[in-house]
């Protein structure tokens, strides 16, 4: 079932219930969860049924008083083939203390993110490759990001200044 129903229980259990997350991944060292940069394998990537539980917890805090926020994810496209899902999402954050270190100050933060999965024969995710676009967060904090759209006719480099 990798479809845009799998992919919206997939987020829905990233969020509310990592044990039934956990059900639809393969066995230990035989899935890869990588968050941030799927070359790296340093500090991102989760493959044993520890890393999984303390990696992803974040997704599923539930405690608005602890400072980490609840996040929500919610599937806005899924494409499917040759044994493979892609993910479009939205992500919103509320009640955070700070993100990678900045104050939030009250804000909800917004973005949008993408995973790709791969499935083995049994239909469990072998690899999961998941980015959350930050620049829309740090701008919602003030960070003076610019994000040109260069691809758009009449871009002028120059006005990057």
């Amino acid at each position: 079932m990798t479809d845009i129903a799998f992919a919206q229980r997939w987020a829905e259990t990233r969020t509310n219930d990592l044990a039934a997350h956990r059900e639809l991944y393969a066995a230990p060292e035989f899935f890869c969860v990588e968050t941030r940069m799927v070359d790296d394998h340093l500090g991102d990537t989760l493959s044993t049924d520890g890393e999984f539980a303390e990696g992803l917890a974040p997704y599923a805090n539930k405690d608005e008083s602890n400072g980490l926020g609840v996040q929500s994810i919610t599937v806005t496209d899924a494409f499917v083939g040759n044994g493979h899902l892609f993910i479009h999402w939205d992500w919103k954050v509320d009640g955070a203390d700070s993100y990678r270190g900045l104050p939030v100050e009250g804000k909800s933060l917004t973005s949008k993110g993408s995973t790709f999965l791969q499935f083995d024969a049994a239909g469990k995710i072998i690899l999961e490759s998941t980015f959350l676009n930050e620049n829309p967060v740090f701008q919602q904090l003030g960070l003076p990001i610019i994000t040109p759209h260069y691809w758009e006719e009449g871009f002028d480099p120059a006005s990057l200044g």
